[in-house]
């Protein structure tokens, strides 16, 4: 596998592992709530570069 889809595929795990525990991270210790749609759209950003590095050749 070339280095740009192996940073693309870790890119990928971090936000699908950072994600839910973002949110868990919220309900247990809060903090405001108007960090959430930014981090979430943080998250969609960095998961769509690593789809396009995982689909590079």
């Amino acid at each position: 596998m070339p280095l740009k889809q192996q940073i693309g595929f870790a890119l990928q795990f971090i936000v699908l592992t950072a994600t839910p525990l973002i949110s868990w991270w919220q309900l247990q210790f809060g903090f405001k709530l108007i960090w959430m749609p930014g981090l979430l759209l943080t998250a969609m950003v960095l998961f769509w570069i690593g789809t396009r590095l995982r689909e590079s050749k």
